[in-house]
């Protein structure tokens, strides 16, 4: 919109000043006076008498160029780009050499309205007039959109919108979609009438959310009265686990810019009072946040470099997050960058630009993280998922089947949300559910617990998230890989587990994983699922240090606590072996351990080799079980 006006305003200005400059193209003295009458209008800022003086300038004289090019210019300005174009042809059909640079506004109209074919040879008929270089590289950048377009329009994506019915949409504007890992709830953005005199446009943006109840999206209502404000409210992502929202507010006196990130989390049964991220924020526009699965990154929107650009923060060791960093060239350019959703695979990023090649408007792209931490080449996602409009805000669903968006534009007088079924190259990685129960073991009282799940294969982190007051989890985490899980809570040994996740486990059907804790007392054991060896051999495998570190972390947490631990193999090999290899094994840990700087004295060692089976070594699976490393609290 600020683009549009202001080059209205520059085109204005430039014919006035032809018109006072130099001799009119008509000697009708009516015609001349109606066109110095609409002028003058346009000064005062009176833009329906302005129209009305050059059409009668035009009716006095048909070959009168000026006022087409001020009507063509007011048409463009009220965003009714056909009329626009329809008048400067007139006067490009009265004379091409009058004004040229008409041409290249035709073609830019053109591509606003989806008419490539068209806008194409006016771009290449304005290059013919050798234009200075700043036009000529808008020029060349106007014939690469249309080329683009075109192919685009001629090879397009499968692409089969729904809205999301009447519970969700309205005659306002409804944006920004999020929705909860089992797609049940929908939270996003409304465009509504503000009941506060201080909003200069009348209306203001707030929370709505709707739940799923067979197949129907429910009436709308807003989420809360602890977020939503007088003022706007919008630009949201919600954790994996559906227990934090981040969002962008406006104009709060607590504000460190124009508009802020905040934070608000689930709290008995309703979301708490929203906290400001100072650290995050800027005294410049800052929003559309998104998060991370494992909670520890966020990728946002800020003008604080001038331009609309996506910056990246982390959460530090102190709870503070760092300082943000803008994302590489790969992915910023010179043009607009906004609303990033990074995917729950981690890896996924999907954002608008106005500077990568597209369609002409916003257009909607998507590139990977790359091994090494790199992004790949951001991909436009394509026709008619992207259009000569504008399309952002884009929602891609855990398993990666399904994206929720919302459209619009300048042409059209409200954006609606909408869903639709992802083409398989555009998908991320599919995301699997891990959900469950934390209780104390005998007792069964649900547990708040805190959990990592880290990729067993490079040692990061790709999920955390704590267990609520019912003890209840869910995570959402890439398939095909390897896991170590961790859960921890106050006053409690800590679990592990690893296991490997193949296949896509739906919000109807997710992988079910209910989780005991031990309360930390003397003859308490635990199994260290997550300490590796070469078969027959005791060095430590580096994908052993995580649970170990975990080990030291509750050593630190609990001073006064000492432990055994124990090294047991299966029945394979003699009894003097075993007992021998498993000793070896524990001690391995204790070294390393005492490396890491917890007291020898608090720690022993012994190997008790094939003497204390938990399953039957008559099966491959029990003869695994057999073979673990544990350790034993002996005092605390």
């Amino acid at each position: 919109m600020k683009n549009i006006l202001l080059f209205a305003v520059l085109m204005l200005f430039t014919v006035c000043m032809q018109a006072q400059d130099n001799p009119l193209t008509s000697k009708n003295k009516k015609a001349v006076k109606e066109y110095n009458d609409g002028v003058n209008y346009l000064n005062g800022y009176n833009y329906e008498d302005a129209l009305s003086s050059f059409e009668r300038a035009i009716l006095y004289d048909p070959k009168f160029i000026e006022p087409y090019i001020m009507i063509g210019t007011l048409y463009e300005e009220k965003r009714e780009y056909d009329k626009a174009v329809e008048y400067y042809e007139k006067s490009l059909a009265l004379d091409p050499d009058f004004f040229p640079s008409n041409f290249y506004n035709v073609g830019m109209l053109e591509i606003k309205i989806g008419q490539y074919e068209k806008a194409l040879p006016n771009f290449e008929t304005f290059l013919k007039y050798s234009p200075k270089p700043g036009p000529k590289m808008q020029a060349e950048h106007g014939i690469e959109v249309c080329k683009f377009a075109i192919e685009q329009i001629k090879n397009p994506k499968p692409f089969d919108p729904k809205p999301l019915g009447s519970g969700v949409n309205t005659e306002n504007s409804e944006y920004m979609p999020a929705l909860t890992a089992d797609e049940s709830t929908i939270i996003f953005t409304r465009l509504i009438k503000s009941a506060s005199a201080e909003t200069y446009s009348g209306m203001q943006e707030d929370f709505y959310t709707s739940k799923l109840v067979d197949g129907q999206w429910t009436q709308a209502i807003p989420l809360s009265e602890k977020l939503n404000s007088p003022g706007n409210e919008g630009a949201h992502t919600i954790s994996p686990d559906g227990r934090t929202l981040y969002f962008t507010a406006c104009g709060r006196e607590a504000g460190k810019g124009s508009c802020d990130i905040y934070m608000s989390q689930w709290y008995k049964g309703g979301w708490d009072y929203p906290v400001n991220l100072y650290e995050m924020n800027s005294k410049e526009w800052d929003s559309q946040p998104s998060i991370s699965p494992d909670g520890k990154t966020i990728y946002f929107t800020s003008a604080r470099n001038g331009g609309m650009d996506l910056f990246v923060t982390h959460l530090q060791s102190n709870g503070d997050w760092s300082t943000p960093v803008a994302l590489p060239a790969t992915i910023n350019t010179s043009g607009s960058e906004m609303s990033p959703f990074l995917h729950p695979d981690g890896k996924t990023l999907y954002f608008t630009s106005d500077g990568h090649l597209g369609m002409g408007g916003l257009d909607i792209f998507y590139c990977r993280m790359n091994e090494d931490s790199t992004w790949s080449t951001p991909v436009n996602i394509g026709y008619p998922i992207n259009t000569c409009y504008d399309e952002a805000f884009l929602f891609v669903s855990a398993s990666g089947e399904k994206a929720y968006f919302a459209t619009g534009g300048l042409m059209v007088q409200s954006m609606d949300i909408y869903n639709f079924d992802l083409y398989k190259e555009a998908r991320p990685e599919p995301v699997t559910f891990l959900k469950g129960i934390v209780t104390e073991i005998g007792t069964e009282k649900p547990l708040q617990a805190s959990f990592e799940l880290t990729d067993l294969k490079n040692g990061k982190v790709v999920a955390s998230s704590a267990s609520d007051e019912n003890g209840a989890f869910l995570l959402c985490i890439p398939t095909g890989k390897d896991y170590m899980l961790n859960v921890s809570a106050e006053k409690y040994l800590f679990y592990s587990d690893n296991f490997s996740l193949s296949g896509t486990h739906t919000k109807t059907d997710p992988f079910i994983k209910n989780i005991n804790l031990q309360p930390i007392g003397s003859d308490a054991v635990v199994v260290l699922n997550n300490i590796f060896f070469d078969t027959d051999k005791y060095d430590l495998r580096q994908e052993s240090f995580i649970e170990l570190d975990k080990v030291k972390k509750m050593m630190l947490a609990n001073p006064k606590m000492k432990i055994e631990i124990r090294g047991h193999t299966d029945n394979t090999g003699t009894k003097e072996h075993n007992l021998t290899l498993s000793e070896n094994r524990a001690k391995a840990v204790v070294t390393y351990l005492t490396s890491q700087g917890i007291s020898k004295d608090r720690m022993i060692y012994k190997g008790y080799g094939d003497s204390m089976p938990r399953a039957t070594n008559d099966t491959p699976e029990g003869r695994a079980l057999n073979r673990r490393t544990e350790f034993k609290v002996i005092s605390n």
